[in-house]
């Protein structure tokens, strides 16, 4: 993440935003698209649809995924993100961003979901073809992604959220399996290769979980998903904070997630067992560590 983007990450977390009082960020979202000449639009539940580049006749796009509410109540005291020495999933002190209103009080950062924004801002401005969904109300039972506008969907080959909290994937989401990482053709096999990979190269680990909802699970019946860990912590508190390392793994996941997936269409197989697939996983990556 370069100086420029480190800014964006910045004023993206600035923004006051909450279930059903979205507005400051849709604009701010409209705003971004329309400087830098990307197609995006809303519809009349105020979910933000963006479109950038073309793609082939056998050719798919690659989707990124992240609401635009968060649980934190607006106070109108701003959230000014301060740079502090906080532990990661391992206990080390990494640096964090943590937020803070003009008093200096702790407030909700809204890392969750605002720094899935953000990366997924970066990921329009870094690729030449990509598509965007920023639905409203998930914090709420994703009621902005049921009602996506299915005219939207048919040339997406994948989607990718960035809403998973420090440093786990969700596998499943409300029982449903967004991605199967033993099929062979799957993009399961292509993510949860890439997180290995990323493990060992830059000495850090992940684990692939059973969480509840996000926005993909909407999605899920129309092409496989992922949803990247971004390394947001305590989340849904005064007490959030946000990773700086580990949100700058998860852009660079993404980033390398799109070049191996490419333009084309994925719809993983079911399985039998999640907990085998979570298992395996689990001990691939202490073979990675050493500590298998």
């Amino acid at each position: 993440m370069n100086p420029s983007e480190y800014q964006l990450l910045l004023e993206v977390l600035s923004i006051e935003t909450h279930s059903k009082e979205e507005g400051a960020m849709i604009e701010f979202l409209l705003s971004f698209f329309a400087k830098n000449g990307i197609k995006a639009w809303k519809d009349a539940m105020g979910n933000v649809y963006a479109e950038k580049g073309e793609i082939g006749n056998y050719q798919k796009y690659p989707l990124v995924v992240a609401h635009t509410d968060t649980v934190h109540r607006i106070h109108g005291k701003k959230i000014i993100p301060k740079k502090l020495l906080l532990p990661n999933f391992a206990g080390e002190l990494k640096p964090a961003l943590k937020g803070f209103d003009q008093d200096g009080n702790p407030v909700g950062l809204g890392a969750d979901c605002k720094v899935g924004i953000a990366l997924c801002l970066i990921l329009f401005l870094r690729q030449p073809v990509l598509k965007g969904f920023f639905p409203v109300q998930e914090e709420i039972g994703a009621k902005g992604a049921e009602k996506v506008d299915l005219s939207f969907l048919p040339n997406i080959g994948y989607a990718i959220e960035f809403d998973s909290p420090s440093n786990t994937s969700s596998i499943t989401l409300g029982g449903k399996l967004m991605y199967n990482p033993s099929d062979e053709n799957g993009l399961g096999i292509i993510f949860t290769k890439l997180l290995l990979e990323f493990s060992e190269k830059r000495e850090t680990e992940f684990t692939l979980e059973q969480h509840s909802y996000t926005d993909i699970v909407k999605l899920r019946p129309h092409f496989s998903c992922v949803n990247v860990p971004v390394g947001y912590y305590l989340y849904h508190t005064t007490s959030e904070y946000l990773l700086e390392e580990e949100a700058f793994f998860a852009l660079d996941i993404g980033e390398e997630l799109i070049k191996r997936a490419g333009y084309r269409y994925y719809n993983d197989a079911p399985h039998p067992s999640v907990r085998r697939l979570i298992t395996q996983f689990a001990l691939n990556t202490m073979e990675i560590i050493g500590e298998l």
